[in-house]
Order: C-alpha cells, then sequence, then structure tokens
C-alpha cells in the first residue's frame, strides 16, 4: 500500500507564571489604586494628572492581567520547528520558526554542550513551561534571513527530540 515518511507532531506546553510577572501585576494594580485615590483626593491640575495616569495604568492593568493563560505549541514537521504562544485559548502568535538547515545545537541546559552558550549575547526566545519538574532544553540556530545566531528555551518532549534527532544527528545532545 502506500507508505508515507513524512513526520508531524505537535506539542503543547503551558506556561507558569514566574516571580517578574507577579510582580509586574502587583506594581499595575497597586499603581492604579494610588491614582485612584489621587483623582478622589486631590484638586485642580492634580486632579488632572491623577485621571489621566489612572486611565493608563487601569488599562495596562487591564491588559497584563488578561494575559494570565499563555501556552507554547510546538509543531514539527520535516525537519522544521514553529513555535506558537497561545494566549487565553484565543490569539495566537507565531514566536519562531527553525529549519533542520538552521539548526547547530539542541542539548538540556545545564550540560557541557548547553554551556558554551551561556555567556552568549544572542536573541533569546523563552518558550518553556518555567516549572523545575521539566526538563529545558536550550536550541540554537542560525537565521539566514536575519544574518545572525539565535537561542530557543524550550521543553520538547522524547517523542520531539527523537524525530529532530532523524534530521539533525549530530546536533541532538539527549
Amino acid at each position: 500500500m502506500f507508505e508515507t515518511n513524512d513526520t508531524f507532531i505537535e506539542e503543547a506546553v503551558k506556561s507558569k507564571e514566574t516571580s517578574s510577572e507577579k510582580t509586574q501585576k502587583i506594581a499595575c494594580i497597586i499603581a492604579t489604586i494610588i491614582f485612584l485615590l489621587g483623582t478622589l483626593l486631590t484638586w485642580g491640575v492634580f486632579k488632572i494628572i491623577s485621571v489621566v495616569l489612572f486611565m493608563i495604568f487601569a488599562i495596562l492593568t487591564y491588559i497584563i492581567l488578561g494575559n494570565k493563560n499563555i501556552e507554547y505549541e510546538y509543531d514539527y514537521t520535516n525537519g522544521s520547528l514553529e513555535i506558537a504562544k497561545i494566549i487565553n485559548n484565543e490569539k495566537r502568535k507565531k514566536v519562531v520558526t527553525v529549519e533542520s538547515s538552521e539548526l547547530k545545537m539542541v542539548a538540556a541546559v545545564g550540560t557541557n554542550e548547553s554551556l558554551k552558550f551561556d555567556h552568549v549575547q544572542l536573541k533569546t526566545y523563552d518558550c518553556s513551561a518555567h516549572n523545575d519538574e521539566v526538563k529545558d532544553y536550550i536550541l540554537v540556530a542560525h537565521s539566514e534571513a536575519k544574518g545572525n545566531d539565535f537561542k530557543v528555551i524550550f521543553n520538547p518532549s522524547e517523542e520531539l527530540l527523537n524525530a529532530m534527532k532523524r534530521y539533525n544527528k549530530r546536533d541532538i545532545y539527549l
């Protein structure tokens, strides 16, 4: 019968909130409350300034609090890895695409292979779960379109790593 050698793997990783994101949310809420009180307790020019700042921080707080459910979707098709960010199960935004020809290295964070790129200043895409129970991996690639190297921090499964190894045997360190 008809047989195909196509590889397609799709995974979703739910991201936990980092401590800096929690700090941002708390700071925005506090600033909104302070400027709300400023609008109620001041007069004249100070009241106008407080109203404007209250509106700005209220909108900013609404936006920050609205982005609380973040997932990353890893789609691997025949040597091409596409990572997308999904916000609140509504909005999908492509983060990065890596072709097998652009791939330089994939290794677990903390291994000798990944430590080579620890202190190198590269554009970094953090597409990980921020979960201590899941092993983080670093992917380093070169973009011909941008003309520079970049790295991606992500949480692939064994199935995804094995599929990537089929296309880049020497560049995947399990």
